[in-house]
């Protein structure tokens, strides 16, 4: 019978110094983490390896989808995944790889769908920047190539949908709202303090009353909130392919080339 060792050293991308002895038990582990980090992601549902799929090196998600349809005591699943952890060896930084294996930390855990927070934060940074104007935002966000992220046209279009749906509803909430409690403080004039406290508190009660029964029962979602999901929908892409360039450049080691450039 013929045993085939689960790693071999030839398949590593590290670049071999003369005379430097290679650290084969920690290389070992590495590999060991790996196939768990692949089997993890084997056992995930669609919708969670679509969630790190920005992740994974390109073709890595079809030949996850191959070795997920086969049964688990199958021995072509075990090589199809195999092929997938040669995929990701040396394609897939330090910071990716700690990012899978807490999605399948949290897959294994309790099935739920992990969230890159480096995608979400840029999101969130790039939204509120692009609805408050800042010009470096801006800037960032329309630099990017076409190919990456939503068409530019269609993305200046969602924000200024949502700048206007926000300006109607700010100014919707406080008209009413002040000239009830304007009218309501110039009734009071000449009372005391604690009269103007009971009549003003009297007013935002009447405000209250108005708005519920004119309502008819529960309060409609305002108009911004579904304009502010389809834009954060729309930068989502974006700032998947932003992380994981710069979780590709980390992984060939761009950055460090880089400083030692500038050192010299």
């Amino acid at each position: 019978m013929v045993v085939q060792a689960m790693y071999n050293f030839t398949d590593s991308k590290e670049e071999r110094v003369p005379g430097q002895r290679r650290n084969r038990g920690f290389q070992k582990k590495q590999e060991r983490n790996l196939m768990s980090t692949v089997v993890g992601l084997a056992n995930m549902s669609p919708k969670q390896l679509a969630a790190v799929a920005h992740l994974l090196p390109p073709g890595t998600v079809e030949a996850i989808g191959i070795a997920a349809r086969l049964p688990r005591a199958n021995q072509g699943r075990k090589r199809q995944e195999q092929l997938v952890a040669k995929m990701m060896r040396g394609q897939v930084g330090e910071g990716a790889r700690a990012k899978l294996e807490a999605a399948v930390a949290l897959a294994e855990d309790n099935a739920g769908v992990w969230d890159d927070g480096d995608v979400s934060g840029r999101v969130l940074a790039w939204r509120e920047g692009l609805l408050a104007g800042d010009e470096a935002v801006v800037a960032e966000v329309y630099g990017y190539p076409r190919s990456w992220g939503p068409d530019h046209q269609q993305l200046r279009a969602a924000v200024r949908a949502c700048q206007q749906a926000l300006e109607e509803e700010a100014s919707a909430t406080s008209g009413p709202a002040a000239t009830t409690i304007s009218s309501s403080s110039a009734a009071a004039e000449g009372q005391g303090e604690e009269d103007l406290t009971a009549v003003l508190a009297e007013a935002a009660a009447r405000s209250r009353r108005g708005s519920s029964s004119s309502s008819g029962g529960a309060a409609a979602p305002p108009k911004s909130r579904a304009l502010l999901k389809s834009l954060t929908k729309m930068l989502k892409p974006l700032a998947m392919r932003v992380v994981a360039e710069a979780d590709a450049k980390g992984a060939s080691g761009e950055d460090s080339d880089e400083e030692e450039e500038v050192e010299a």
